[in-house]
């Protein structure tokens, strides 16, 4: 009974150790073991499948993606890209980043599908899912060599996707996605003997890799439904497996290691994994599927010995990813581990003469690269190095006896410098600047006597305007308004139907206080239906001012007279004189303290409850019922009331 392993994903590190025993390695801290593109970055990761490093972060759009082995360059496309199609990525050991740079440029609307490499000749293989073809270049051609084409599928409806190189068997494999006809199919790497190999039972075939350990092909299928397959084959199709089986997956590109399978899943954002082991009819998900019966009936074995069923294996989840998964590579060490293999010894013996042969002339070009990079060094900037004259010939826009001088710096003063065809600086001028090196404003010196200049306009066709003071105008603010006026006004002195400017009347009126004798003012009649009028003159004031002297008056006669109607008169108190007679001096009720020797007549005016103020210093009260001023009485009835009131009787 075959078992799943416990551990899905080999340790490819011990496959890199062993493969050092045959070829030298020169491990990095940046050592990684699977790459994966995402929409803006490339990602690395080791064996355990965490992140160690990303590159290519200048790009939006990645997609393909391939691996070389034989010299460490991982090559990838970028569908947005406007002047490359293809990049090459490869690691700068001493400063531990990644340098991308242009392996074949943009023809016109690439969209890129699928991307292989044969490192015997060096050529890229590519498929395009608009224009439906396969194309080839080599990457030691010029950059801007057109890519021929191998397969064109344009005409017979075909879609190719997903590309695979057999690197040993010279052969291109690739995926036709169109769903009339899907198919797998395969041709020799000259454009020689196209074969297709799969038709039957296959609905939308994505991306495909061809595994040298096992020589089989593995692809994806993305079946009708939610539903999706990795199927196996021999490299002519034969033997046909379904590997697994599941749903509720989007796979793109897959990858094949020792003992396990990777794919990238765009609906989870994740890669999976699953065991390459014989096919299995369940998963976790799926329901069983019957394999396809790729063998002879009377080979089948009896019914006495059934064939063992596979243990059940789930799917892993090895990477959850930031963005969209695409694609996929893994490092396979094969170029060691099959360099006794029938079919790849001698391509891997012609890989490793030709990366000998460029390890030799590197090494005895060393001396004369480090010549090179001392001669380099001396003249800066890209300068040549003439060793017979000790000289250093400069590129455009640098100067100086090691070209250190470049010539743009500090040239334009307002504006950006760049060289011209001719080598020489250019400035392109800010707005409101001009000259040579745009050192001249257009405002300098144009507004006269104090005025102001700004731009008008937009952008490049921004011109000066001058903003006068005061009394000042034209277009440099050049015209004095007062020397002008008083020309007009003495004119006007000698000359009275002379026409003066209407500005001139306020000037004019200035200059005549100064001298009136030769200055006159301008008079303009038809303009007085125009001014206010002054309604406050002296008469209307005065007017005014008595007019509320009457209306207070008033005022104040009608309150009087309301107070005194309805407040009566106080009584009026009047003296009182009492004449009496010499009294009895032998009067029994006389006592001396009582009876004083008096007059024969003696007047005395009683003044206790007198309200005149003026004798005694006793205050004077109203009764109480003077002071109810509802109540009505007569004058009389009030003295009578007074009277009774009083303390003490009259003597």
């Amino acid at each position: 009974m075959i078992r799943c392993p416990r551990m899905l994903v080999l340790p490819a590190l011990m496959v890199a150790a062993a493969a050092c025993l045959l070829v030298p390695c020169h491990g990095t801290p940046l050592e990684w073991e699977y790459a994966v593109t995402l929409r803006t970055k490339i990602q690395f990761m080791d064996s355990s499948w965490q992140t160690i490093a990303t590159a290519a972060h200048e790009f939006d759009e990645l997609s393909a993606l391939t691996f070389d082995e034989t010299e460490e360059l991982i090559y990838f496309n970028d569908l947005k890209h406007k002047n490359g199609s293809i990049f090459s990525l490869r690691r700068d050991a001493l400063a531990a980043t990644h340098v991308a740079e242009q392996a074949i440029k943009r023809t016109g609307n690439e969209s890129v599908g699928g991307l292989a490499y044969d490192p015997l000749n060096r050529n890229l293989f590519w498929s395009d899912t608009q224009q439906r073809k396969i194309f080839f270049a080599s990457i030691d051609s010029e950059v801007g060599e057109t890519p021929k084409v191998l397969v064109d599928l344009s005409q017979e409806g075909g879609r190719p996707d997903g590309v695979a190189v057999d690197v040993c068997r010279r052969k291109l494999y690739w995926t036709n996605s169109n769903i009339t006809h899907p198919s797998v199919e395969r041709i020799d790497l000259d454009g020689s003997n196209r074969t297709v190999i799969i038709s039957t039972n296959i609905d939308m075939p994505k991306g495909i890799v061809v595994d040298q350990l096992s020589d089989r092909l593995f692809w994806i299928d993305d079946l009708k439904g939610v539903f999706f397959a990795v199927e196996s084959s021999r490299m002519d199709g034969s033997d046909r497996q379904v590997v697994l089986k599941d749903k509720h997956h989007e796979p793109l590109n897959l990858a094949v290691t020792n003992d396990a399978i990777y794919w990238t899943d765009r609906t989870t954002k994740a890669v999976w994994s699953h065991p390459k082991v014989p096919p299995v009819k369940v998963t976790t998900t799926a329901r069983p599927v019957e394999m396809e019966d790729t063998t002879d009936p009377s080979e089948s074995k009896p019914d006495s010995d059934p064939e063992p069923v596979p243990e059940e294996c789930p799917l892993v989840r090895v990477a959850n990813l930031s963005e969209e998964a695409r694609g996929i590579v893994a490092r396979t060490g094969f170029y060691q581990r099959l360099q006794k293999d029938a079919h790849c010894a001698s391509i891997v013996r012609k890989v490793k003469q030709r990366l000998d042969e460029k390890s030799r002339k590197q090494s005895s070009s060393l001396l004369d690269e480090k010549i090179a990079q001392l001669e380099r060094d001396h003249c800066m900037n890209g300068g040549s190095y003439i060793p017979n004259s000790d000289l250093c010939i400069c590129p455009p826009g640098f100067k100086g006896s090691r070209c250190e001088i470049r010539e743009c710096h500090n040239y334009c003063v307002h504006g950006t410098c760049q060289m011209s065809e001719q080598a020489y600086p250019k400035c392109y001028c800010q707005p409101g600047f001009s000259g040579e090196r745009c050192e001249i404003s257009k405002c300098s010196g144009l507004c006269l006597n104090g005025g102001h200049c700004r731009l008008v306009g937009e952008n490049e066709e921004q011109e000066p305007s001058c903003e006068c003071p005061p009394r000042f105008g034209g277009a440099r603010c050049e015209q004095n308004s007062t020397e002008i006026c008083s020309l007009f006004c003495r004119l006007l002195k000698h000359e009275p139907v002379i026409y003066v400017p209407f500005g001139c009347h306020s000037i004019c009126e200035e200059l005549a206080q100064e001298n009136s004798t030769n200055i006159a003012i301008p008079q303009y009649q038809h303009l007085d239906v125009c001014l206010t009028p002054n309604v406050w003159t002296s008469s209307v004031i005065i007017i005014l001012v008595v007019g509320i002297v009457l209306s207070l008056l008033l005022v104040a006669i009608i309150v009087h007279g309301v107070r005194r109607l309805y407040k009566p008169k106080r009584p009026r108190i009047r003296k009182t004189f009492v004449v009496r007679k010499q009294a009895r001096t032998n009067s029994a009720g006389d006592t001396p303290l009582t009876n004083r020797p008096l007059a024969t007549e003696q007047c005395e005016i009683t003044i206790e409850n007198c309200c005149n103020m003026n004798i005694c210093e006793t205050p004077c009260f109203d009764p109480k019922l003077v002071e109810q001023t509802l109540a009505k009485s007569s004058c009389k009835e009030d003295k009578k009331i007074l009277i009774h009131n009083m303390e003490d009787d009259l003597y």
